[in-house]
């Protein structure tokens, strides 16, 4: 319900001006309050909308590199390889979608799993020649490495947060190390050198963060 300034009456329709006086009148609390905030059910609608469109093109150009892949035979299912790839970027799309507000290290760890997923099912189609496992996967965990580093300079107020990445890098190169003790891994030198750094990385951070650290893996774990 608006109200007239000037005269200070209530008027039930959607006018701009006062009947009586012609004065602007004002909007009432109820529409004030509704614009007072953007509507952001509006976005998730477009983001949802751009999902849909996306899934659908996706799903087209899959069935046609199948296709396309079948009627000119062969010895590789690169339409694998589409198909994986597409399906990589409809997982991270729609992650991002349905979790807007998930922290940054879920989003990595789901970016960073799909990844290597990709990368063994390329190796895979090729022939498995166990270069993923060999190679791309320890450079993937060195990178995230790397990254890790320079993301806590750049929040240096806050590098202690990111010690449970480091854990987390610690465990992901410790599988490499099993897989080569079990033989799966035929080639070792990167896999032990991104389980060397992970754990270099962890050791200094918690010796020179000292009491932040302690403190940041007691909060983390609930330890008291």
């Amino acid at each position: 319900m608006n109200k007239c300034i000037k005269c200070g009456v209530n008027i039930v329709d959607q006018t701009d001006v006062c009947p009586l006086c012609h004065c602007v009148v004002e909007a009432g609390e109820e529409e004030q309050a509704a614009g007072r905030y953007p509507d952001i059910r509006l976005k998730g609608r477009k983001l949802e909308l751009i999902g849909r469109i996306v899934l659908f093109l996706s799903i087209v150009l899959g069935v046609l590199s199948v296709i396309i892949n079948l009627k000119y035979q062969t010895d590789i299912w690169w339409s694998a390889i589409v198909v994986g790839g597409l399906a990589y970027v409809l997982i991270i799309m729609f992650f991002m979608i349905e979790n807007q507000h998930a922290g940054y290290r879920s989003k990595v760890i789901i970016g960073m799993a799909c990844g290597i997923a990709y990368l063994v099912l390329i190796d895979r189609v090729l022939g498995f020649r166990r270069w993923s496992l060999n190679y791309g996967v320890p450079a993937v965990l060195l990178i995230f490495d790397i990254m890790i580093i320079v993301v806590m300079f750049v929040n240096i107020r806050n590098w202690q947060s990111y010690l449970l990445f480091q854990i987390f890098m610690i465990l992901c190169s410790g599988v490499c190390v099993i897989l080569c003790y079990l033989g799966i891994i035929q080639n070792p030198a990167m896999s032990y050198a991104a389980f060397g750094i992970s754990w270099v990385l962890f050791l200094a951070s918690f010796i020179i963060g000292g009491k932040r650290a302690s403190n940041e893996l007691k909060r983390r774990f609930h330890v008291m």
